[in-house]
């Protein structure tokens, strides 16, 4: 998601900043307080949507996505299976809700998901050995920017609210990998925050530092290099969405959301503050802060096609 809830405690000798697997490995149980589903990320509001519903809106950026993949539409006919099914890749896949919703879809395509933390991987499998779709669903251990998997093997890449991990403003390696593993003509679509410009402002420069260490990326990928950066490799159709006021209704759930984790689950629960966890509360607070229009940060939904 960017992560769902966020707080950071002062660096020392004695608190070494928190590593990913650890971040996930001790606050990724506390993204059911987001979602029940484990739709790790923001959602997408359209009208005749309840801003209110926020598991609906959860799914909705889930077909956003999938929408613009523009997969073959046989293959979300259950009655009408497709000659070759369709082959999809998530990079940074969480614990496989996104590729769970596809399932019910596309129900002729083999979906696969990647993750770095060994407890998205178990818990994920976990989930999926309730959905019905569980045998199209394969989740795998591994580093999204060097796959296992064969050049030009899948017909579809995306990666929602997990781009942001990967290295540099331009995000080369992640994108060379997703280019590696599309057939010509397949669709890549990332959907996450984007530096709109790289202009941070006084205060502003320590505060979006702060977030990214709370959140435990590199830093955000800023549009102008990450565009630069799907041309040369070769992509084209290429289009970057501005959905700010898509997302905002989904973003305003954070404190509500905040604060019934933190009076259910920890002041009257069994958990403790860890480090990570208070990074996890730490960073939606400061997002708002280095966010359009105050900052230059704004959530974009990229889409393009291999050449």
């Amino acid at each position: 998601m960017t992560a769902l809830l966020t707080t950071a405690l002062p660096a020392t000798a004695e608190a070494p900043p928190v590593s990913f697997q650890r971040y996930y490995e001790e606050a990724g149980p506390d993204y059911a307080a987001w979602s029940p589903g484990f739709n790790m990320h923001f959602g997408f509001f359209r009208h005749g949507l309840n801003p209110l519903a926020r598991e609906s809106m959860l799914e909705e950026m889930n077909l956003q996505v999938l929408d613009r993949l523009r997969l073959d539409p046989q293959s979300r006919a259950s009655r009408i299976p497709t000659r070759v099914p369709a082959r999809v890749l998530d990079m940074g896949c969480g614990l496989g809700a996104t590729l769970r919703s596809f399932a019910r879809r596309l129900p002729s395509a083999e979906l696969h998901g990647i993750t770095l933390v060994p407890w998205q991987l178990e818990q994920g499998r976990l989930l999926n050995q309730a959905c019905p779709a569980a045998d199209r669903i394969a989740l795998t251990l591994g580093d999204y920017e060097h796959t296992p998997h064969p050049s030009g093997s899948f017909d579809a890449v995306y990666a929602l609210e997990s781009s942001c991990y990967a290295c540099g403003p331009a995000k080369s390696a992640f994108l060379r990998e997703a280019h590696r593993l599309l057939r010509p003509g397949g669709r890549i679509v990332i959907a996450d925050g984007f530096l709109a410009s790289r202009k941070l402002h006084g205060p502003q420069k320590n505060i979006y530092r702060t977030l990214c260490e709370c959140w435990v990326i590199d830093t955000f990928a800023a549009v102008a290099p990450f565009r630069r950066e799907l041309e040369r490799l070769g992509f084209h159709d290429i289009v970057l969405e501005r959905i700010q006021s898509r997302v905002t209704p989904s973003v305003l759930h954070i404190p509500w959301v905040t604060l019934k984790f933190l009076l259910t689950s920890v002041a009257f629960g069994p958990r403790k503050m860890t480090r990570a966890r208070w990074n996890n509360v730490l960073a939606p607070i400061l997002l708002p802060f280095v966010s359009y229009p105050l900052g230059p940060v704004a959530y974009f939904i990229v889409s393009a096609t291999r050449t």
